[in-house]
């Protein structure tokens, strides 16, 4: 058991370990971080040219084709069976440190440094060399169905809606666009092996009262939650998880945790956050929170690295939402996919490791 630890350990901190072709360095013979060589740029999905957009496509799909027996344990120290692949990987550690990932003050840091794991690893295991992408959905809120995103090429687009009542086996199963099953060669392991699946709705149906999923991810709420918070990270965070909640229940499936139907629904309980990185609409949802942080950061001196799990002026400290004792030097959890990293590190996204930074350039 001791050389299987450590073998884990020799992976996570191999996970994050500066290639040569990478836009950083490190000096292993001060133990110092150099400055970046140069910043990679992150881009809005519909300013990708068709080109870029199908190495991206086409680097998932090769994370996705590595497959290979899953070293870490389940929950009661069970090994996982079959074989996953290097994509399913981080779906799996999402769901392993779900404590650590949603509803807490580490939403947004962990968040950053997840999506940074999965863009190296790309770069260094798929060789994909062009922007980062993001999808900027409060440009498409006024008609989230017709976004550029949803394209339905084999080459390059997402796919769009999944086929929900063909069958009563249907399960929303995209077919279109280059993750769909027209192309046969994108399969998923967790939970259970199945396609991937989308089911874009407005109206979930799941809560009284309800509000179209795109009442709070228009410019104007985008606008008011960077202005009108300053300072306080607690509430632009809270703000933010409102757009991250509705994106994910707008796209349904997979992004939303709606449990595959070949799982029972008893092994379906609290699983509901866990497999959202399924769908590569994941990546660019999550990275579009990230600009919003970024730009957030830069809106004003006093919110760069503004950390907090408490708003600036709490109303009663014993609200259940806060949390009192966060703090940036807390070590957050990425399973094996890295060595554990405290927020503090990550406040600057153009400072090595991260290397990094988001432009509008056609």
């Amino acid at each position: 058991m001791g050389r299987f630890r450590l073998f884990l350990c020799v992976l996570a901190v191999l996970a994050v370990l500066p290639d040569a072709d990478l836009p950083y360095a490190y000096d292993w013979n001060n133990g110092q971080p150099q400055r970046c060589t140069k910043l990679l740029k992150r881009k809005e999905w519909r300013m990708l040219t068709s080109s870029e957009k199908a190495e991206w496509v086409g680097a998932v799909k090769c994370l996705a084709s590595v497959r290979h027996q899953r070293l870490s344990l389940t929950k009661d120290q069970t090994a996982l069976e079959g074989k996953r692949s290097l994509y399913d990987d981080f779906s799996y550690a999402h769901a392993a440190v779900e404590h650590s990932v949603h509803r807490n003050a580490y939403f947004l840091p962990w968040h950053r440094w997840f999506t940074y794991l999965f863009d190296t690893s790309l770069r260094d295991t798929c060789g994909y060399s062009g922007p980062t992408p993001y999808w900027d959905w409060s440009r498409d809120h006024a008609d989230l169905f017709a976004s550029p995103v949803f394209e339905d090429s084999p080459e390059y687009g997402l796919g769009g809606t999944g086929d929900c009542d063909s069958s009563p086996d249907a399960d929303c199963t995209v077919t279109t666009g280059a993750f769909g099953t027209s192309t046969g060669n994108f399969h998923l392991a967790w939970p259970v092996p199945h396609p991937l699946r989308r089911n874009l709705t407005l109206i979930t149906g799941w809560y009284p009262h309800e509000l179209p999923q795109n009442d709070t991810i228009g410019p104007d709420f985008v606008r008011n939650s960077t202005e009108q918070t300053t300072g306080d990270f607690f509430t632009f965070q809270r703000l933010m998880t409102k757009m991250h909640d509705h994106v994910h229940n707008f796209v349904g499936g997979d992004l939303a945790g709606d449990c595959p139907k070949p799982l029972l629904e008893k092994d379906c309980q609290g699983m509901a956050d866990s497999f959202t990185p399924n769908d590569p609409l994941f990546w660019l949802h999550h990275a579009q929170l990230d600009r919003l942080w970024s730009e957030w950061q830069h809106y004003h001196p006093s919110n760069f690295a503004a950390f907090s799990g408490t708003p600036l002026m709490p109303n009663n400290m014993t609200d259940p939402r806060y949390y009192l004792d966060v703090h940036a030097d807390y070590k957050m959890p990425f399973d094996v996919q890295s060595v554990p990293v405290a927020p503090r590190r990550v406040f600057d996204t153009e400072v090595w490791p991260l290397c990094y930074r988001y432009t509008d350039e056609e």
